[in-house]
């Protein structure tokens, strides 16, 4: 299968990289692209605590490197006059390494996904991220499925054969998510903590693991691309120092919400 260059830069995107985040922020991303407007569901499993990942309030993982699988469903939306509506990917591998060098992934295309769809979605998170080399060990199209329970506590992602995960929120007797908290993320400013259930990876000669009962992470997003030109997000102003910066604290604090 031949693959063109965009796929391999589109998924170390996709990755969230700390390493990225801490980034020479002088180098600009790429400017000249079209208008982009998706909203959809975001789901991160990761070898990191339960309920507790550094990475998303501006450290590094505290075991080192980070074996991890990142999943974006875009529900509908667009990038200049593509239609991204039920775009799916995930990306696995150890995504998040202090030494970038490192960071490397398998990457899964949903058989679904269009060619045109791929390419769009690549340049608008490139335009996130625009200075990160790839690092990219396979790319594969197959089939995946997600889903969520019809109460929006449980959800599930599977690759045949390959993946399997299962996370469940915690609610409070209000009915409103528990464990909701401020987050350096490429969609938006929050998070919500979620019980891994199941998080088992094999692909033969790729990777194998049973990362079960670790970190999870959910996220209904809506990003566009003046959230970017506007540096709205938390994880725009990162230095990777291990606490909040002074304008990340400003920006949480406006949020109505306290640093975690």
């Amino acid at each position: 299968m031949k693959l063109s260059g965009f796929v391999c830069t589109f998924f170390f995107t996709v990755a969230f990289s700390a390493a990225a985040i801490a980034a020479d922020q002088a180098k600009t991303p790429p400017k000249n692209i079209p208008d982009f407007d998706v909203q959809g569901i975001s789901m991160t499993e990761c070898q990191c605590t339960a309920y507790g990942c550094p990475c998303r309030s501006n450290g590094h993982p505290d075991h080192g490197s980070c074996d991890a699988a990142d999943f974006t469903y875009i529900k509908h939306g667009h990038y200049g006059k593509v239609d991204m509506t039920g775009f799916k990917a995930v990306l696995v591998g150890d995504l998040i390494d202090p030494d970038a060098s490192k960071v490397h992934g398998t990457a899964y295309f949903d058989k679904n996904s269009t060619a045109e769809q791929q390419k769009a979605f690549n340049e608008m998170l490139s335009f996130m991220f625009g200075w990160n080399p790839p690092h990219i060990v396979g790319v594969k199209i197959v089939d995946i499925d997600f889903k969520v329970s019809p109460d929006k506590n449980t959800y599930t992602l599977t690759i045949p054969d390959v993946l399997e995960e299962k996370g469940v929120m915690k609610r409070g007797v209000d009915g409103k998510p528990e464990h909701v908290v401020p987050a350096m993320d490429l969609w938006g400013n929050k998070i919500t903590y979620v019980d891994n259930v199941v998080f088992k990876y094999h692909d033969k000669g790729v990777g194998e693991w049973d990362l079960s009962g670790h970190q999870a992470n959910v996220k209904e997003f809506h990003t566009t691309k003046s959230m970017y030109d506007q540096k709205k997000l938390l994880m725009q102003h990162g230095d990777m120092s291990g606490t909040w910066t002074a304008e990340q604290k400003k920006m949480i604090q406006d949020m109505g919400m306290k640093p975690e």
